[in-house]
């Protein structure tokens, strides 16, 4: 009989699969066709190594058979991380990059059971300020923020 790590490393090998797939129909810009990276490149690269880990684990021998408790396990958060990045991916274009990166990271944290105020809000709204600063000035990466856009940080 196949193990229970056989069956989720099959699964991610189909999950790589698809994604490998899906990243050869990323629409590239034609002045980026040639470039050494463009938007493509890393979610091949993602594709290509999750195919390569996930055979190598199907392919190899277990060195022994995993004992998991499953009624330990915290299937409610994951649930409400899940539900969490389903919204964040529905938001992420009509309200941008900021706001919705911040409020999906304050909620995750929340969920995860983190309370202290101060951390809430640290690596929410100016962890995700000093990245997209790095983002837009430092790598001269545009994002399309509607909210940033709004109040005039941003063209």
């Amino acid at each position: 009989m196949i193990s229970e790590n056989k069956i989720i490393f099959l699964i991610f090998f189909v999950i790589s699969s698809l994604y490998l797939y899906g990243s050869y129909n990323i629409p590239i810009h034609a002045f980026d066709l040639n470039a050494p990276f463009n938007a493509a490149t890393f979610p091949k690269f993602i594709g290509m190594v999750g195919i390569g880990i996930s055979a190598l684990f199907i392919v190899l021998p277990e060195a022994s058979k995993p004992n998991v408790n499953y009624k330990a396990l915290d299937f409610k958060n994951t649930a409400i991380l899940l539900i969490l990045m389903l919204v964040y991916a529905f938001f992420i274009q009509t309200v941008g990059f900021f706001l919705s990166t911040s409020f999906f990271l304050l909620f995750a944290f929340y969920a995860l059971g983190e309370r202290r105020k101060k951390v809430l809000f640290f690596f929410s709204f100016p962890f995700v300020a000093i990245f997209m600063l790095i983002l837009i000035k430092g790598l001269d990466i545009y994002l399309r923020d509607p909210f940033l856009k709004m109040i005039g940080l941003i063209s």
